[in-house]
């Protein structure tokens, strides 16, 4: 986790709307970590929080998450847009639902994420404070390129993922399909892959990325894919007639 330099926020809605006081807290947090103030920050958590991290599912403390915030990193400039903020109160506990954009700027380079995020508060000792943070990034679709037929052709064929899970790369319509053997048992049509370089492909422009891997002859040999906790997916090109290893 990074601090931050700078600090946008979008105009709040009126107070009318929501529960003010705990949408301020929330914004009042961003704030605090923007400017590593983190003496006005303790006052705005309660003791018993949780902050789970969008990126990896990790869950930071109130102790972890100051700490982080008193490290500022020199040349890093941090900016919040907090959007789409919809509250809801019930007796001395509020959630706070938002679409959250973080802007990290290092000299000239810029990166951009979106979350939604969720935020939950009590009341204690008279004041809203932070118990649980929750956040999932919000994934926008690869930009992708053009690709021949005879290009595509060359990653035609079955892979094997292992346990009997066999994926077949063929051609429907005109593009690049991957089904599964799952997917083929339940009558699902496949995913198309949109090519992105010259090995890596996006199943339906959402799913993990796909990337062939090829040998010293450029011949497609397998494919590696990341899942979305982060393992790694790996699986060797059969040959044309070749079982998988479960039914040799």
């Amino acid at each position: 986790m990074t601090t931050a330099i700078g600090l946008l926020f979008a105009t709040p809605p009126a107070a009318a709307q929501h529960p003010a006081s705990a949408v301020t807290t929330a914004r009042e947090i961003y704030a605090t970590i923007s400017r590593a103030d983190t003496l006005a920050l303790r006052a705005l958590l309660s003791t018993e929080l949780r902050w789970i991290l969008g990126s990896s599912g990790a869950v930071a403390t109130k102790q972890q998450l100051l700490g982080a915030a008193s490290r500022p990193i020199p040349d890093v400039r941090l900016e919040y847009q907090v959007d789409s903020v919809e509250a809801l109160e019930r007796g001395g506990v509020a959630t706070v639902d938002y679409l959250l954009t973080s802007r990290r700027t290092f000299r000239e380079y810029q990166t951009v994420f979106t979350s939604r995020a969720s935020d939950t508060f009590i009341q204690e000792n008279g004041r809203w404070r932070l118990i649980r943070h929750a956040q999932t990034w919000v994934v926008h679709p690869p930009d992708t390129t053009s690709m021949d037929s005879l290009h595509l052709a060359a990653f035609v064929g079955r892979y094997d993922r292992g346990h009997g899970y066999i994926d077949d790369v063929h051609f429907q319509g005109g593009h690049l399909v991957a089904q599964s053997s799952y997917e083929a048992l339940m009558g699902a049509p496949g995913a198309h892959l949109y090519p992105v370089s010259q090995n890596t492909f996006s199943p339906e422009r959402t799913a993990p990325m796909i990337v062939f891997e090829r040998d010293a002859r450029a011949r497609v040999t397998g494919y590696v894919q990341q899942q979305p906790d982060g393992t790694i997916a790996r699986a060797p090109r059969l040959g044309a007639h070749e079982p998988p290893p479960n039914e040799r």
